[in-house]
């Protein structure tokens, strides 16, 4: 009986053993696979491509404050030049033609990133739920509702903040309407990327992109590549395109910077033996 009951103790253990090494292999195989399908490094990459194709017309593309225009002026100009519209200077002076050439193309450089924007987000989506279905692992919708909702409630409270607050400043009353654009998308996309994928390197690109975003939305008149800036004679570092050139220098270094961590830890693979609690 102590023998037979010692030889049943002994298969116990190893079953037990057996058990744990092949819920240690699932763990190390999930992690690796989850590793595999991290891919917000691709968005920051393309969204940082893109902005480099914006930046030789930034001007109007980014429509940055110190050197731009309220939005309502876009079509406003641009139905003027379409129209032949023209202007009167002075009380017995001709009408003037030909002061809104160009507005046109002002306005197709500006809102073309209003519809190239969210269509590149809807390809970078259906792309991530391809990508995972390939690997065997499908995106969990809940999770990106969830941070897009988070998201969501945090622009919708600054915006309610700046819509309401009294005695704000004129940086901030800028902001609130007169220079809005649709590169906001990026920032708030990878920064809903990177709570979804747990990542701290798109969450911190998402939100200095905004943060920059901002701060050249809002800068006064005159400012140069540093909001609290003014030089006294503006070189091209100070105009909008440094400053796109800044933005895209953002996401692609960050972009790359994800690229060498997803590529180390799928190359390492898991270490050592990890547990997982039933």
């Amino acid at each position: 009986m102590g023998t037979a009951g010692l030889a049943g103790d002994g298969a116990a253990a190893e079953r037990r053993a057996e058990a744990r090494a092949l819920l240690s292999g699932t763990e190390g195989l999930r992690v690796t696979a989850r590793a595999q399908v991290r891919g917000s490094w691709v968005p920051m990459l393309v969204f940082g491509v893109l902005t480099l194709a914006a930046s030789p017309f930034a001007r109007y593309a980014f429509n940055f404050g110190a050197s731009g225009r309220s939005v309502t002026s876009y079509p406003a100009f641009a139905y003027a030049e379409l129209t032949g519209l023209c202007v009167v200077h002075t009380p017995s002076g001709p009408c003037v033609r030909g002061e809104f050439d160009g507005s046109v193309l002002r306005f197709a450089e500006w809102g073309v990133w209003f519809a190239v924007l969210p269509l590149a987000w809807i390809v970078l989506a259906r792309w991530f739920r391809r990508r995972g279905e390939t690997r065997g692992i499908v995106p969990r919708r809940a999770a990106w509702i969830g941070a897009m909702a988070g998201t969501a409630v945090v622009v919708a409270l600054a915006v309610f903040v700046l819509q309401f607050l009294r005695n704000q400043p004129f940086e901030a009353s800028l902001l609130e309407n007169a220079y809005a654009s649709p590169w906001y998308l990026v920032g708030a996309g990878l920064l809903t990327l990177g709570l979804v994928e747990r990542d701290w390197i798109t969450s911190l690109a998402g939100c200095t992109h905004m943060l920059l975003l901002s701060c050249y939305l809002a800068a006064p008149w005159g400012s140069g590549w540093t909001p609290w800036n003014h030089p006294a004679a503006p070189g091209w570092v100070d105009g909008p395109q440094a400053k796109a050139l800044l933005l895209a220098g953002v996401l692609l270094l960050a972009g790359l910077a994800q690229r060498m961590t997803v590529h180390r830890r799928t190359t390492a693979g898991p270490v050592g033996p990890t547990m997982v609690s039933p």
